[in-house]
């Protein structure tokens, strides 16, 4: 094997390394979980909790809740003071029986901004 050869296979591997290193930090805060979760009927609820693939910035970070259309009032959207990636969200009263959609707009710790919505339904 010539010496012109392996430096350009450790120059292929080093450069196929840096670039799955890129595409980790240039990753974007995806909605992993979520409680009520999506498509679920559930009693009860007195606030949301959402959890992202990676920490979000809580002042950029917005989140809108209807019910049957109707905006519902938000007393706080909060980060988890231990945990970065759970968003807490605080609706100012429980919520009351009916359809309810969830909107979320999250921007990552990174800067990167997502966004998506769910569905969920308050029972008696």
């Amino acid at each position: 094997m010539s010496a012109a050869f392996l430096k350009k296979v450790l120059n292929t591997a080093a450069l196929v390394t840096l670039m799955a290193g890129a595409s980790a930090a240039f990753a974007h805060a995806h909605l992993e979980q979520a409680t009520p979760a999506a498509d679920s009927s559930t009693a009860d609820v007195k606030e949301l909790r959402l959890q992202f693939s990676e920490g979000v910035e809580q002042a950029f970070t917005k989140v809108a809740i209807s019910h049957d259309g109707a905006p519902v009032a938000l007393s706080s959207v909060n980060t988890e003071p231990s945990d970065k990636k759970v968003l807490i969200v605080t609706p100012q009263q429980p919520l009351s029986a009916g359809q309810y959609e969830v909107k979320w707009n999250a921007v990552s710790v990174d800067t990167h901004k997502s966004a998506g919505q769910y569905r969920f339904t308050v029972s008696n």
